[in-house]
């Protein structure tokens, strides 16, 4: 006899059609990619490796940005011109291959320009380590786009959470011991920027590595759009979703207030060193970057873990929900550490600087903010995938990333509102971002099946 919790499970992967039996294949395969993609991310993160690249080359703070705006938007803005482009074809297979290649090709390019720039820093060669980054993130947003859809066609519902959070947690917690035992002694044991190409080239393996192991799932032809849409096609389905169904119109809110709470992961380590006085020292500042970014990364690995589970249990709009009430919590802990009275001071081994309990509050605070920012993630990418269409996957999932990617530049409102009113306000600022997303998630309807097609093949209330 069938127990419940059997039938439900089959129930599921009936939905995956002539996918199914390959189910437990992919979703090996999903994790095992996932957790070498996360590790090879450590080796050019944009923002960690690659910005301290350029600033220690030029010495400019300008060239320096040009990186991140590259990554945000050459890894955003695309999303909805690729969505629409495989809409209508029976298999994303092929397409991933095309931007595994393609991708490779990209950071092959992006190693041969930090290579001209190790031989002299001139416009000529900026300019094409920023055309070649800016390909490497365009292959990226291409695959990720097919990726997100193939997670959809090829793993069960009720699977998609701990899919996505074990990917987080096995590769979270590979990098940490990668950064401690590779990245950091290639960093100070090669002379600069030799140092950096040999980063580069490693991660760019990796990175090529991660999506060839995806290549070898199994898929067989699934939903489709009847013919391939057109981009303005997409955005007006992308805009009668946003009118006529109340989740995805949430979830769009939602999306706003926790590009607002990144701010606060950004300006951690500024609003620390004015407010809990440790600028006066450079030991207080690495006492802040070395320990706070431990920090972070740790709880985001547990709450990888964490989230995916609650995701597939409770569904999206729980995961969403006690996701921004952590994040209240976390800069309000934020807020109030440097008011908390000194009541300890505790020296640790390796450390020039004390922990004190405004300190250890102020820990606190961001291990609260890394394990609520990866359950946003986590929720937010399960209710995509399991409320779109299938049919139009792609443009639902592409469309809210392509419409929001102009959030990119709020780090320049946030340092304006620092220079303008002081970090305090910054956070004020993140503290309203963490209410709206409180409001836009409790407004989600609770999870229900897919509803019938209809116009623009309506998307379920989950």
């Amino acid at each position: 006899m069938c127990t419940e919790a059997t039938s439900i499970e089959y129930r599921n992967l009936r939905t995956l059609g002539d996918n199914a039996p390959f189910a437990r294949r992919n979703h090996v395969l999903g994790v095992t990619a996932g957790t070498v993609g996360n590790v090879a991310r450590d080796f050019f993160h944009p923002e960690m490796i690659l910005v301290g690249m350029i600033y220690a080359l030029t010495g400019s703070a300008v060239y320096a940005s040009l990186v991140t705006v590259i990554a945000k938007a050459g890894m955003l803005a695309p999303q909805l011109l690729a969505g629409s482009l495989v809409e209508h074809l029976p298999r994303r297979r092929p397409y991933f291959i095309a931007a595994t290649a393609g991708r490779g090709i990209a950071f092959a390019g992006l190693a041969l320009t930090i290579w001209l720039l190790t031989r002299g820093v001139t416009a000529l060669h900026l300019g094409l380590f920023y055309a070649a980054f800016l390909a490497v993130q365009i292959c990226t947003s291409l695959g990720h786009v097919v990726f997100m859809d193939m997670i959809g066609r090829l793993i069960p519902a009720h699977r998609v959470g701990a899919f996505i959070g074990m990917r987080g947690f096995l590769g979270g917690a590979l990098s940490l011991v990668t950064g401690i035992l590779v990245i950091q002694p290639i960093l100070q044991g090669v002379s600069m920027p030799m140092n950096y190409l040999v980063l580069v080239i490693i991660g760019g393996v990796l990175a090529t590595v991660d999506m060839a192991i995806w290549c070898q799932v199994r898929e067989r032809p699934g939903a489709r759009a009847e013919r391939r849409t057109r981009l303005r096609d997409a955005i007006r389905r992308g805009v009668h979703w946003l009118r006529t169904h109340r989740n995805y119109r949430c979830y769009a809110w939602a999306r706003v207030a926790f590009r607002i709470n990144y701010l606060g992961v950004a300006f951690f380590i500024p609003y620390g060193t004015e407010r809990l006085g440790y600028e006066k020292t450079t030991g207080g500042l690495a006492l802040l970057g070395g320990v706070l970014v431990a920090v972070f990364k740790l709880c985001s690995v547990l709450g990888s873990y964490l989230w995916g589970r609650v995701a597939d249990r409770y569904g999206s709009r729980v995961t969403l929900l006690r996701s921004a009430q952590l994040l209240l919590v976390g800069v309000a802990l934020a807020l109030l550490a440097p008011a908390v009275p000194q009541g300890f001071s505790l020296r640790v081994w390796g450390l020039s600087q004390a922990f004190t309990l405004p300190l250890t509050a102020y820990l606190v605070a961001l291990g609260v903010f890394g394990l609520a920012l990866r359950g946003t993630m986590i929720g937010g990418q399960r209710f995509l995938i399991t409320s779109a269409p299938p049919e139009h996957r792609p443009s639902y999932l592409a469309f809210l990333n392509t419409l929001t990617s102009p959030l990119t530049l709020l780090p320049v409102l946030a340092a304006w509102i620092a220079e303008a009113a002081g970090m305090v306000w910054v956070f004020v600022f993140v503290a309203a971002g963490s209410i709206l997303g409180t409001v836009a998630a409790a407004r989600m309807l609770p999870d229900a099946p897919q509803a019938a097609p209809g116009r623009y093949s309506q998307p379920s209330q989950q």
